[in-house]
């Protein structure tokens, strides 16, 4: 417990830090990272304690802002006065969407962006898998893993450190796949083939500029 915390925490932290898109949208900060924590892990009940120390938020705006989301029918909640359970209403007529806008604006995509852009020799990276699907608006269960694919010639060993520093921050797994721009191309093979008849989530790195500069971590 206390590791999907504090992963979810660094999550939250940096999404709010770096790419607050939806704050133009939300009432405010609080209620952004609130709902970046509970819609992106609809699956998990979760209590004001919990919310609180994963998020940054204080404790009492936690329970102001719970309520007010539970009033507008986005949040359940359950339990005693003392001990409150929280977790998306997955049947709200607007969870749907809500969670797509999150999903595309502060989920998996700018986190690996940011990450993989200051790798060397990577031509094009993408998302795919349930992850992929659901960013494209597919209907289904929560994604779970999260498939990363990296067309080029990066150093692999560079690209499996990422994918370790998106696990920890994600508190999922990132599964990566590195194949070269030929292999990509090559698309007669049964994997591959399959890859570039599903939905695919590109990734840019074209704010990094890919300087020589960076130095790869």
């Amino acid at each position: 417990m206390t590791l999907v915390i504090h992963t979810v925490s660094n999550y939250i932290h940096y999404v709010t830090e770096r790419r607050p898109a939806l704050l133009p949208l939300l009432r405010s900060e609080n209620q952004l990272r609130l709902l970046a924590a509970l819609l992106l892990t609809s699956e998990r009940t979760w209590t004001i304690t919990e919310l609180a120390r994963a998020t940054g938020v204080p404790q009492p705006s936690v329970s102001r802002e719970v309520a007010r989301l539970r009033d507008a029918g986005i949040l359940r909640v359950g339990g005693s006065r003392n001990n409150r359970q929280v977790s998306a209403d997955v049947d709200s007529v607007i969870f749907p969407e809500l969670q797509s806008l999150l999903l595309k604006t502060v989920g998996p995509k700018p986190v690996l962006e940011t990450l993989l852009s200051g790798l060397r020799g990577i031509e094009s990276a993408f998302i795919y898998g349930s992850w992929a699907r659901r960013y494209e608006g597919e209907a289904g269960a929560p994604p779970g893993d999260i498939d990363l694919l990296v067309v080029g010639t990066p150093e692999v060993d560079a690209v499996y450190d990422v994918a370790e520093k998106a696990s920890a921050q994600f508190g999922r797994e990132v599964n990566p796949t590195v194949l070269t721009k030929q292999e990509w191309d090559a698309s007669n093979e049964g994997f591959i083939e399959q890859l570039h008849r599903s939905p695919l989530v590109s990734l840019d790195l074209s704010h990094s500029h890919r300087s020589d500069a960076v130095a790869t971590k």
